[in-house]
């Protein structure tokens, strides 16, 4: 069944924004306030109930004839952090404290921890032992290439405290240097960002603030090192780390932002932070002209001028200045005189330094951001705090008078703080420093489009792109109708997210989960990647197929009949594939308490197998009349007591 685009009806609907206006918007917006349970499908048609109480993504109608499912089991939210990133770390101790385990590869079997081990790094291999006997108590062998614990555990490196970890540790060497590795979950991460970035914070607001933008920066740039093979290092490079100074009042800040995060237009924003924004901050493109994000822009802020740390002076003697410079490979003429600002940006932040030579000309020209790079490495970063600055030369001293400290971009912490202490809420201090953002646990500030049929509507935010999808959802729908003798009892809605990211980000999908529904509305992955696997229709049929089973539905059908008839219906090339090899009783047990994938597809292929042998039996028309009066007494196998349970609804 075609739909003559001219015919439809479109409208916008923006969605999300802190400011955003109220009205229409399509069903599910991925608020917090609406988190019922959803039913996701895998590529290639994983079977779905809509309200079920089943948490366990499984199998679908590939699995069942070919048998494979390569679903990823890795927690998403596992962030791998390195310790020790600025030190070379030859030589680490580990005790045991409480059911430590270790192993030397990631398949093999653990074993107990002895103690103390103390593994050390010789080129791309390590060396370890204990300190009473460093032959082999560690496992008959001095030497592998690597070390993985868990439980809890001390660590201690050379010149640093020890510290009791409890996360899984992942230890290599390379070039005789070690590299430490955990694996923490999300929120956990975020505490320790706190600990490291906001341990001075007066206001909890603030801090709220603030373990919002962490974990927005930690989902935004996730996989910074992902070369080194770990997502994060523990410095101001990524976002400085202190696993041993997290405080309770740290902790509740996470906890009541738990996965908050900021979005621009349905994707995590760009959520940089400084100390000092010195009154104004930072454009995001003029600092780094290969970012662009409207909500990063130039403008006033008046509270972070309240805190002692708003102004600074520094002077800086020309030799030492020089010396800086040559360190950091900067080649500046021997006989250069002073430095004249030449080009300040919107801020008022210096971008270009003009370098005098002896005759009083034009030698060169210097990037500030060199500048303060090359002077904060060699003399300290208390030297130049911004590029927030006016300069005075005094012949042998160059005198920087500047505000603020870091580089102005985003969230001012001190300018936050100071909000927080005047009564604004963290929401408000968010909404201050990235205008134009929506604070949510899933995606925000998308501006959907509605396209209407006869049949269902269909929202994206690409009309032009997806308007074809609609004929093709009319098409599968009009099909699953005819073909099942079932009509839709509801007003079926599908929207269409304009990316993988922002699928998993809104629906909580992992990205082989091809589409999930809830309620009358099905959520679908962008449609040219199904298209692309040749999946697009088979899915659209599967979800129609559900709403239409669901919607049809007699309240004593148990969830085996429906799931399996569901199969059945979708499956037009191989009805009868598969033998009955569970009772009904048996099947409904394992759907209502799932346990694992390799029991639930064969819970799958027998529900499937069941149905097929009845309509070989009794026929279609009388197997899909059931769902309308429940099944007919006598009609299930003897071996069952053919009792039934109540569906969830």
């Amino acid at each position: 069944m075609q739909v003559a685009i001219s015919k439809l009806h479109r409208e916008s609907v923006p969605v999300g924004g802190l400011t955003a206006p109220s009205g229409a918007k399509p069903p599910d917006n991925g608020s917090a306030d609406s988190r019922q349970p959803a039913r996701p499908r895998l590529y290639f048609n994983l079977i779905h109930h809509t309200k079920s109480r089943i948490g366990l993504v499984i199998c679908l109608l590939l699995l069942l004839k070919c048998g494979r499912v390569n679903a990823q089991s890795l927690d998403v939210q596992d962030i791998r952090v390195r310790l020790y990133s600025l030190q070379s770390v030859k030589t680490i101790a580990l005790s045991p404290l409480e059911n430590a385990l270790w192993k030397p590869c990631a398949g093999c079997r653990p074993r107990p921890l002895p103690a103390p081990v103390i593994l050390k790094a010789s080129g791309n291999q390590l060396q370890f032992g204990n300190s009473q006997d460093a032959s082999a108590k560690a496992g008959n062998s001095r030497s592998t290439s690597a070390f993985y614990l868990t439980g809890k555990c001390r660590v201690q490196v050379p010149t640093e405290r020890p510290l009791e970890n409890r996360y899984p540790m992942e230890i290599t060497a390379k070039g005789g240097i070690l590299t430490v590795v955990l694996s923490m979950p999300m929120e956990d991460y975020v505490a320790a960002v706190l600990a490291g970035e906001s341990s001075n914070f007066q206001s909890d607001e603030a801090l709220k603030a603030m373990a919002v933008a962490a974990r927005t920066y930690a989902v935004r740039f996730r996989g910074r090192h992902k070369t080194e093979h770990f997502d994060f290092c523990d410095t101001t490079h990524c976002q400085d780390l202190r696993l041993s100074a997290v405080t309770d009042r740290q902790r509740a800040a996470v906890e009541a932002t738990q996965g908050e995060l900021l979005w621009f237009e349905g994707s995590p924003a760009a959520t940089y932070y400084h100390q000092n924004c010195g009154g104004t901050t930072a454009s995001a493109y003029e600092t780094w002209p290969g970012t662009k994000a409207d909500y990063l822009e130039v403008h006033a802020d008046s509270y972070c001028l309240r805190s002692e740390h708003a102004r600074w002076e520094s002077r800086i003697n020309k030799a030492d200045l020089n010396s800086a410079l040559l360190k950091a490979g900067v080649q500046v003429s021997p006989d250069w005189q002073s430095l004249q600002v030449d080009i300040r940006n919107r801020s008022g932040r210096v971008q270009l330094l003009d370098v005098i030579g002896k005759d009083g000309k034009l030698a060169m020209k210097l990037s500030a951001s060199t500048l303060r790079f090359a002077v904060g490495r060699a003399l300290g970063w208390n030297q130049i705090k911004s590029d927030l600055y006016d300069l005075k030369d005094n012949r042998d001293d160059l005198l920087f008078s500047g505000r603020g400290s870091g580089h102005g971009v985003g969230l001012c912490q001190e300018g936050a703080d100071a909000m927080g202490q005047h009564g604004k809420n963290y929401r408000e201090i968010l909404a201050f420093y990235f205008p134009g953002t929506a604070l949510g646990v899933s995606a925000q500030g998308l501006s959907w489009q509605r396209l209407r049929s006869e049949q269902l509507d269909l929202f994206t935010t690409n009309q032009n792109a997806d308007a074809e999808i609609l004929n093709i959802a009319e098409r599968v729908l009009h099909k699953a109708q005819e073909n099942s003798g079932l009509t839709l009892k509801l007003h079926p809605i599908l929207k269409i997210y304009p990316t993988l990211a922002i699928y998993r980000d809104s629906t909580g999908e992992p990205g082989w989960v091809a589409a999930s529904t809830r309620g009358n509305t099905i959520r679908l992955q962008p449609p040219q990647l199904l298209q692309q696997k040749g999946v697009l229709e088979s899915t659209l049929r599967h979800e129609f197929l559900h709403l239409l089973v669901e919607s049809n539905t007699h309240a004593s059908l148990p969830l085996w009949f429906r799931e399996g008839l569901v199969l059945y219906l979708a499956d037009d090339s191989d009805r009868l594939a598969g033998a009955v090899t569970l009772a009904p009783d048996a099947m409904e047990a394992a759907l209502q308490n799932p346990q694992n994938r390799e029991q639930m597809q064969q819970v799958y292929a027998s529900a499937k197998a069941t149905v097929a042998n009845l309509v070989t039996r009794l026929g279609k028309v009388e197997v899909v009349g059931w769902l309308s009066r429940g099944i007919a007494p006598g009609a299930l196998p003897a071996r069952s007591s053919g009792r039934s349970q109540t569906a969830q609804h």
